[in-house]
């Protein structure tokens, strides 16, 4: 499981409520999902304000049968939105 956090400036700007299994990620097409594909069960992930747009596009490319649940990956779109208003921002996700 990992979690997630919008982070500026070392604070806590918001945080997902729960822990996500990315165990599915992996598999994957790499050229479809280049940034999901960073994100590793075993280490941390950060992305800038820059890099949440391609994220957050990915995330509407995902099926509806994705492993992500809706109101999660909701969430995270909120959260790229978040990030991406704000120059010193990162979208951080922490692996176990």
């Amino acid at each position: 499981m990992i979690t997630y956090k919008v982070v500026e400036f070392n604070e806590i700007v918001d945080q997902g409520a729960h822990g996500i299994d990315i165990a599915w990620i992996a598999a994957l097409d790499q050229n479809t999902f280049p940034m999901l594909r960073h994100l590793l069960p075993y280490a941390d992930t950060m992305f800038n304000s820059s890099q949440v747009h391609s994220l957050s596009a990915e995330l509407e490319l995902l099926p509806a049968t994705s492993p992500l649940v809706p109101d999660v990956r909701d969430h995270l779109k909120r959260l790229c939105d978040l990030t991406g208003k704000g120059a010193h921002r990162q979208l951080w996700f922490y692996g176990d």
